[in-house]
């Protein structure tokens, strides 16, 4: 099926151009300057889904008023879209109904409830901007559920940490950055009144990229891509979009020794590989020849090095 623009009523406009507006927290990429992460997303559902969107069915994890969801369901796409609140989903059903789109439907979630016996697989996951949201005990098992509910991939977009603490998971140490969402003495009112910040859960994590990527890994699946094109303008330098697929590990023939090992045991091998470093001695002498003969061919110019 050809792209093409479908025609929204101004109610709908004006509720997408009003994103994340109500916050008042000064972030970028709120109102009409979320059409590029709309325009990512689904760019990247066109191109990495095997079916044309008419085949796909898709779930939108912590949806808000369901623009990345509405956009997918415009192109024939079956669409379960979940969030734990309703003040912003509200809106979004409303929406759905007027455009008459009569395969999605919006249901109110806890994600972290949300599993393969619950709500059964889809195609394609859409995990946006939920992430970080989440406290680190959490993440293991929502993404364990991604994962298991996932029939191709998952697409994330999130903060990423430059911090370097750390916490444990199942021997496993993950680097990022513990963040305040709510005092502990908040009553659940104002924590779930509080639209841009986690659920309940005073504490989330956020993951540094390497930690991130090893995480996805870990998880199971078997590629993880960073989108970089389409460009967002103005997208801050801590967020990214990761799509992560779910396939079958490949086996290598030319290279047998890196088969069914883990990624521990692929490291210890190529450390063991790598030449023990020279003694100091030896290095001394090294770059002694080193400036020699690189002084050799400066002296025709009248350049010397004194020191290497």
């Amino acid at each position: 099926m050809s792209e093409r623009v479908y025609p929204l009523d101004s109610e709908t406009l004006e509720l997408f151009a009003l994103k994340g507006t109500q916050g008042g927290c000064g972030t970028v990429q709120i109102g009409n300057a979320n059409g590029v992460k709309v325009r990512r997303v689904m760019q990247i559902t066109s191109d990495f889904a095997k079916v044309p969107f008419s085949q796909l069915k898709i779930i939108d994890f912590g949806c808000g008023e369901g623009v990345y969801a509405i956009e997918a369901a415009l192109r024939g796409a079956e669409v379960l879209a979940l969030d734990a609140r309703d003040e912003r989903m509200k809106d979004g059903v409303r929406a759905a109904a007027r455009l008459g789109l009569t395969k999605m439907r919006f249901e109110q979630m806890d994600i972290r409830n949300v599993n393969v016996g619950s709500h059964g697989m889809a195609d394609v996951i859409f995990f946006l901007g939920i992430l970080y949201h989440l406290d680190f005990k959490d993440v293991f098992p929502v993404l364990h559920n991604i994962y298991n509910m996932c029939r191709e991939f998952v697409v994330i977009d999130t903060h990423i940490a430059v911090s370097n603490e750390h916490r444990v998971y199942d021997g496993e140490i993950y680097h990022g950055l513990q963040v305040h969402e709510h005092a502990d003495s908040d009553p659940e009112d104002v924590r779930r009144s509080r639209l841009g910040a986690s659920l309940d859960n005073p504490l989330s994590f956020v993951f540094t990229r390497e930690s991130l990527f090893r995480l996805i890994n870990n998880i199971g699946f078997t590629c993880a891509c960073e989108c970089i094109v389409p460009i967002e303008p103005g997208k801050p330098e801590h967020r990214i979009t990761i799509v992560a697929t779910k396939g079958e590990r490949v086996k290598i023939s030319s290279y047998p020794w890196v088969n069914d090992r883990t990624e521990d045991e692929i490291r210890r091998f190529l450390d063991d590989l790598a030449p023990p470093p020279l003694p100091r001695s030896q290095a001394s002498r090294v770059r002694q020849l080193a400036k020699c003969i690189i002084n050799g061919s400066l002296q025709r110019v009248g350049l010397e090095i004194r020191r290497i």
